[in-house]
């Protein structure tokens, strides 16, 4: 299954030893906040959990939700992915797979191959900082989390948040006050 091999031959091996899909039988309680209190559908409240229902029918192991990680081990795969697939001298990815990552982007949005990008053509729609190269690659995700990697500058940023808890709806203001991208500009303007 997916989350026995991401766990054995990736996390496991780039000692990502606080990275697992279903936390809740994988890694240290003491260490996973919790997610929601889900009112609708499982009618507690979720801690080490998946909150996207589909997700959870999936047994919580899904590629759009459902891994549980830290800042430091998801630095790590970001690392990884602007060094070229080596991460502390061993590789794990091919410089070929790592490159499509990088470089990819959609011919109808501003997307690239399993990561999001800047829109360097509005900045407004953009989830990255004006300031970030098109190069930059990431994710953001529901719950407020985001992680870039900028193979231009060799810099990973990582942010991660739970405004989700207690209620996916009642926290809005993350994305009102444009939060993820004025942290990552502030990053920026100080390299410049």
């Amino acid at each position: 299954p997916f989350d026995v091999y991401c766990r054995k031959h990736f996390f496991k091996r780039l000692g990502a030893y606080n990275t697992d899909f279903n936390a809740h039988f994988n890694l240290d309680m003491k260490r996973v906040v919790p997610t929601n209190k889900d009112d609708i559908f499982r009618k507690s409240q979720l801690h080490g959990y998946v909150h996207d229902p589909i997700a959870a029918l999936m047994g919580g192991v899904s590629g759009n939700a459902g891994l549980f990680s830290t800042a430091r081990d998801v630095a790590k795969v970001y690392q990884l992915l602007i060094d070229g697939g080596v991460y502390n001298e061993k590789r794990y990815l091919s410089r070929e797979t790592c490159d499509l990552f990088l470089t990819h982007t959609s011919k109808i949005s501003r997307r690239g191959l399993g990561f999001d990008k800047p829109d360097v053509n509005n900045s407004v729609k953009s989830p990255c900082a004006e300031e970030a190269p098109e190069e930059v690659i990431g994710h953001t995700g529901f719950t407020g989390t985001c992680a870039w990697a900028d193979p231009k500058n060799h810099l990973v940023f990582v942010f991660l948040s739970n405004r989700i808890y207690p209620r996916p709806f009642d926290h809005k203001q993350l994305m009102r006050l444009n939060i993820r991208p004025r942290m990552q500009q502030v990053m920026y303007q100080a390299l410049m």
